[in-house]
């Protein structure tokens, strides 16, 4: 059995200042996505190596550890390149897989080099073929040389010897070599130009050519290629040129004439040509693809990579193994753009030792991020998600789709939108100061918002901020109206199956929030307020705390994948049973509790081990089939033959067949999560890069159930990113039945979206903690009150809405996508 490949990682701090003043506050750690990047002023700096990228970058090289935060993500809804891309995940049909937290094994391994592509044998029986030399790597990440001439040998030294001690490879210029990198000789390769290419021409240090592994070559002519495999038969070549737009016909030269690796580099921005560097490369491997002849090359990209995400995507678009430059400079320090003066690096200050953790502890944290995307997306092996473009979502045609199911589209600059607040400091992208300071006077008074500043989108760019109703253009936002005279209920059970005809007056209720990432003051708060409003609020997976007793009617529990707290009692007491099986803001992975919240109370009743931290696993390790799914289903049915059984999932790109599938095991709400939800803690590769955004979701489903002519027996609830009672208009336009509520209603509570919910004790303002002292912070007996305002405020406005559109019930809304234009 092979050895389990490991990294070990050791505390790195800076023996000195990071060169830049970014808008750390005690609590932090890194800038969170979304959040202000300086303090006192709204710039933002490079749209490439951002601050989220420089910070982040550090926090990993001194610690080893995944960046973790909560509050979900509040970044911008997607950008160009690598951020017009979203992972796959998959959901219900798929192998059993954890990579981290489980059992199993899950390879980051890659091969370089030429493949074999048929065994030929003589009269004998006797191999003919001739093996093409092969180099394997155990992650598909190589260094480049060091992108600009340091000071001292410090960063050199180290970043060979992280090479090393990673069992990958250090591409060293000739001018580079000196005996103080000798001893990992193994590790280092060397990029060489046509004069070094010469039989005669001596290899740096007395390297002998018959010890050479691999080589990397500039430039790419198959004469070149020719050169190099002559004088180094048994050594992988790499034949290093820029990516370009038209680089799969120069690749498939190069394959044709025999060469095993090319190296296609990309600028520092990540740009090839005039396109992207995930454009660029999904035209060359498509080419090759095209052309019959993918399999017998590989192909290492570079050029702007500063991200474990960049690596998955770049795999994802054609590449087998990525090269990284600048990345390693700001793992040692620099701030790049954002330096003041000259970095540490750049004044020769590196120890080896130093550097080489640094690079250590950076290549850690990115390989157990790529074993999070990996093990979300269904895959086993790196090499497999090469080329797996149908396994990604790509902005720019998903945007197209969901413009063609709108009423039209019109200029940004028509849609009236309200001021904002002068100190723009709270908040993120997605939940700006106008939209707190709005929600927290609505959950103080009641009353819809006076117009006084932006109350209805974010600043995310995308989603619910670039759709609008048509009114809107014309004449701003609706006027509230009186609510009595509009029709907002839902019916939650719409199968014929004898089961309770529940109905609710709103549509929508509290979304799940687990014991542990939230006090159990917001949990009786939440649920007050959904007796109050003869709605429910969801348990989450933390198990049914016993003070939720008396208000069982209107609690759903939850169960997912942990099973923590799940006892036949609650399901039985419960009138809405709600199966977790992914949310939108870890997809694919599970929930995570961290130890300084399991407290000795959530430990009891997670029947855990208080202080430790819990890790869902990911999926259910009962259900890798649909049928498996519809026995879990008959189990809930069987305990309590009269609960409803709602099915809550994240956004793979075969979420429509999803759903169907719920549908067909027995359910009777399917909940769709998006990615841009709130959790109480999650990697942040998590909440950014994986699974469709709720906006793109909502339709592909609505569409496929009415197709399959069974929409109407199925209720269809989004959740995970609604903020206002326009999203939830919006969101019901694209074809949900109605909403979920969670961060919304935390902040009605006076979250500011600080987003350190997982930090030490927690939520310094007592909502996302389970510290005795810290909870009491927040008084249910006020709590509730200042939710049902909330919703007061909302459901003015949704009438308002209903009225401009001349509607009297929500159910005329639901999938009149008609009515809403996109914001170009």
């Amino acid at each position: 059995m092979a050895k389990r490949y490991h990294i070990p990682t050791a505390a790195a701090p800076a023996p000195f200042p990071y060169p830049a003043s970014f808008r750390l506050l005690e609590y932090d750690d890194y800038v969170k996505y979304g959040h202000p990047v300086f303090e006192g002023r709204a710039a933002r700096g490079d749209e490439h190596w951002t601050a989220e990228i420089i910070t982040q970058t550090w926090y990993q090289a001194e610690s080893g550890r995944i960046p973790i935060s909560g509050a979900g993500y509040g970044g911008p809804f997607a950008g160009s390149g690598f951020d017009a891309i979203w992972l796959y995940m998959s959901e219900i049909v798929r192998p059993t897989r954890d990579g981290i937290h489980g059992r199993e094994m899950i390879s980051t391994a890659v091969d370089l080099g030429r493949k074999l592509e048929a065994l030929s044998f003589d009269d004998a029986g006797r191999l003919r073929s001739k093996l093409s030399p092969v180099i394997r790597l155990p992650l598909p990440l190589l260094f480049n040389p060091l992108p600009e001439p340091l000071p001292g040998r410090g960063a050199l030294c180290g970043l060979v010897a992280a090479a090393a001690q990673l069992d990958t490879v250090a591409l060293l210029t000739p001018e580079d070599w000196a005996e103080d990198v000798a001893e990992h000789r193994s590790a280092i390769a060397f990029r060489l130009s046509a004069k070094h290419l010469e039989a005669d021409s001596p290899l740096p240090g007395g390297t002998r050519d018959q010890e050479i592994r691999f080589i990397e070559v500039e430039g790419g002519t198959t004469a070149l290629w020719e050169r190099a495999h002559a004088r180094w038969p048994e050594a992988v070549i790499s034949m290093r040129l820029p990516l370009e737009a038209d680089s799969g016909t120069a690749v498939a030269e190069l394959a044709q004439a025999g060469a095993g690796v090319v190296h296609l580099f990309a600028d520092d921005m990540a740009q090839a040509g005039g396109r992207s560097l995930p454009d660029a490369l999904r035209r060359a491997h498509e080419h090759l693809v095209h052309a019959g002849m993918r399999d017998r090359i590989s192909i290492v990209v570079s050029g702007g990579i500063a991200a474990p995400e960049h690596v998955a995507k770049a795999l994802v678009c054609g590449a087998d193994a990525a090269a990284v430059d600048w990345i390693l400079l700001v793992a040692w320090g620099c701030a790049l753009w954002a330096d003041r003066g000259r970095c540490p690096v750049e004044q020769g200050k590196l120890e080896a030792d130093w550097a080489a953790q640094r690079v250590i502890n950076l290549v850690a944290a990115w390989r157990d991020q790529l074993l999070e995307v990996m093990g979300a997306m269904g895959i086993r092996e790196a090499r497999r998600l090469r080329g797996e473009s149908g396994r990604a979502i790509f902005h720019r045609p998903e945007e197209m789709r969901l413009k063609e199911t709108l009423g039209g589209v019109a200029p940004a600059s028509a849609y009236p939108h309200l001021p904002e607040p002068e100190q723009n400091t709270e908040g993120d992208m997605r939940w700006t100061t106008g939209l707190l300071l709005t929600s927290h006077e609505q959950a103080r008074t009641g009353d819809p918002p006076d117009g006084s500043m932006e109350f209805r989108v974010g600043h995310s760019g995308g989603g619910f901020d670039r759709l609008a109703f048509a009114f809107e253009i014309e004449d701003g936002p609706a006027q509230p109206a009186e609510a009595t005279e509009f029709d907002l209920g839902l019916t939650l059970n719409r199968r014929k199956d004898g089961r309770p005809k529940l109905s609710i007056p709103l549509p929508w209720w509290g979304s799940g929030m687990s014991y542990g990432s939230v006090g159990l003051p917001v949990m009786l708060a939440r649920a007050m307020a959904a007796q109050a409003l003869d709605s429910f609020t969801s348990t989450g997976e933390g198990g049914y705390p016993e003070a939720l007793k008396p208000y069982a009617d209107h609690v759903i529990t939850q169960i997912a994948t942990g099973l923590f707290g799940v006892r036949e009692e609650t399901i039985q007491r419960a009138r809405v049973v709600e199966f977790k099986y992914a949310q939108g803001a870890k997809p694919g992975l599970g929930g995570h509790l961290l130890g300084n919240k399991n407290t000795s109370t959530v430990a009891e009743l997670r029947e855990a081990v208080e202080g430790t931290s819990l890790f869902s696993p990911f999926p259910f390790h009962s259900v890798y089939s649909v049928e498996d799914h519809k026995k879990h289903i008959d189990w809930v049915k069987t305990i309590h033959p009269r609960a409803l059984v709602s099915v809550k999932v994240s956004t793979p790109t075969d979420v429509d067949m999803v759903a169907v599938g719920s549908y067909h095991a027995g359910a009777h709400i399917i909940q769709l999560d998006g990615a841009y939800g709130g959790t109480g803690a999650a990697p942040e590769i998590a909440k950014k890069n994986i699974a469709m955004p709720l906006e793109y979701a909502i339709p592909k489903v609505h569409r496929f159930l009415e197709a399959e002519g069974i929409r109407d027996e199925i209720l269809l609830i989004g959740s995970g990113g609604i903020r206002t009672a326009y999203d939830v208009a919006k969101a019901i336009a694209l074809g949900a039945d109605g909403c979920a509520i969670g961060t919304a209603e935390l902040v009605a509570l006076g979250c500011t979206r600080l987003g350190s919910c997982e930090k030490g004790q927690g939520c310094p303002f007592g909502i996302a903690t389970t510290d005795p002292e810290l909870s009491t912070l927040v008084e249910s007996s006020q709590g509730w009150q200042r939710i049902v305002n909330l919703y007061r405020g909302w459901v003015a406005q949704l009438a308002g809405i209903l009225q401009a559109l001349g509607m009297r019930g929500i159910e005329e809304l639901r999938g009149r996508s008609d009515v809403l234009v996109y914001l170009e």
